[in-house]
């Protein structure tokens, strides 16, 4: 009886560190958002935004990463006035962008707050799709979720 006791108080250990090592994991790894990129193709700069402009047609990003790089993306939104707004490659903390989400990133039309970070996902193999820009203004980069 006292074997039993003690296989079983084993296997409920194991079974509780596999499920801490799992939890683990899913929190160090940032969910990619919907993109109809290969995912061997698929690329995430995480880090810092350090250049922004954001113009009629296009909007241009550098970021010093997380991993002690610098990359730099061009998002393109030409067209018909509604469609000069890039707020359709954007996501905030993972969520749908609003026009409220506006303030939260920028300090006045065009001029991002001062260090903002994002997740900044590139179809590599593809570069006809769009980077998507998730915005992460609550992230003070002491403790980033890729790390």
């Amino acid at each position: 009886m006292l074997e039993q006791f003690g296989l079983i108080i084993a296997l409920m250990l194991l079974s509780l560190a596999g499920t801490a090592g799992s939890v683990q994991q899913e929190r160090g790894r940032v969910a990619a958002p919907e993109l109809e990129c290969d995912r061997s193709d698929l690329t995430l700069y995480d880090g810092r935004i350090t250049a922004y402009r954001r113009r009629k047609g296009s909007t241009f990003l550098r970021i010093s990463t997380n991993f002690d790089t610098t990359e730099q993306v061009t998002i393109r939104h030409p067209g018909r006035s509604e469609s000069y707004d890039p707020s359709r490659f954007y996501r905030i903390n993972g969520q749908a962008f609003s026009k409220t989400d506006w303030s939260r990133i920028e300090r006045r039309t065009g001029v991002l707050r001062s260090g903002m970070r994002a997740n900044v996902w590139v179809c590599r193999g593809n570069p006809s799709i769009q980077p998507v820009v998730d915005w992460q203004p609550d992230d003070t980069g002491a403790n980033p979720r890729s790390r």
